[in-house]
């Protein structure tokens, strides 16, 4: 006789502490020929997968400038919160941890090479090269004997 998961009611076996399908522990009943009733998902439940409102809700926050930081930390790091958005605010401030530091190192080298073009070209001054380039079509003497092969 098999048991059925109080919280997604897949049937799992007798000696099973785990559901295989949602992960959760298993309570043990003593009445065998008793099987517990499938748990309704409820609005609370931390393991309640996110619907698309909530994720068109999670798009509008992540486009308000710094509310988006406030609120990703909040929902990072609070227990009681659903699971997939605390994982979804986890990747999303890993992400920006990773930006921050490249735009930090691309700002940092934008700085050096104005630096260095103004310590190379003081005072707005750029040097115009007047080169006139050799016509390729007349012979020119080579600055070193060359043996033809």
């Amino acid at each position: 006789m098999s048991r059925k998961c109080i919280h997604c009611g897949q049937n799992v076996g007798e000696e099973d502490v785990y559901c295989i399908n949602c992960g959760n522990k298993l309570n043990r009943t003593e009445n065998k020929s008793e099987t517990p009733q499938t748990q309704k998902i409820m609005k609370n439940d931390i393991y309640a997968p996110l619907s698309v409102g909530d994720y068109l809700f999670i798009g509008f926050i992540l486009m308000i400038p710094v509310i988006n930081i406030i609120v990703f930390l909040i929902w990072a790091f609070d227990r009681y919160s659903n699971v997939n958005r605390r994982n979804l605010a986890k990747a999303g401030l890993i992400y920006l941890g990773i930006c921050v530091v490249l735009l930090t190192i691309l700002g940092v080298g934008m700085f050096r090479a104005v630096q260095l073009d103004q310590e190379y070209y003081p005072d707005d001054r750029y040097y115009e090269y007047d080169r006139e380039f050799p016509d390729f079509d007349e012979w020119t003497q080579l600055p070193f004997d060359a043996k033809e092969t």
